[in-house]
């Protein structure tokens, strides 16, 4: 027994979407590759200087942690993660990281 409370985590494999990587490539280099390139004070500059909207996605924290009740497998994550890093390759955040993400890790 785990000691959780509620119905086992699913059995389901659920449906990845396969999506391909753009075919244009981006007019302007993308704020990881500028923390990469320039380092933190390159970044904030970048930061700073841009004008558009800036989006922090929180889907894997939010849905993991309260949607599906700490039920989604690491397996899972990991499935979904480049169809994650193509959607959403202009974000300027992905937040992964709640008060669960160890709970679940030991649990399932």
């Amino acid at each position: 027994s785990l000691g959780c409370v509620g119905p086992v985590p699913s059995t389901v494999d659920p449906l990845v979407p396969a999506l391909d990587p753009p075919a244009v490539p981006p007019s302007a280099p993308s704020l990881r590759s500028v923390y990469l390139d320039g380092g933190p004070a390159a970044f904030a500059a970048a930061v700073r200087a841009h004008d558009g909207l800036l989006v922090t996605d929180t889907t894997w924290r939010d849905a993991h942690q309260s949607l599906l009740a700490t039920r989604v497998r690491t397996q899972d994550i990991l499935n979904v993660a480049p169809a994650t890093a193509v959607a959403l390759r202009r974000a300027y955040s992905l937040e992964m990281w709640g008060g669960a993400t160890l709970d679940v890790c030991m649990r399932f």
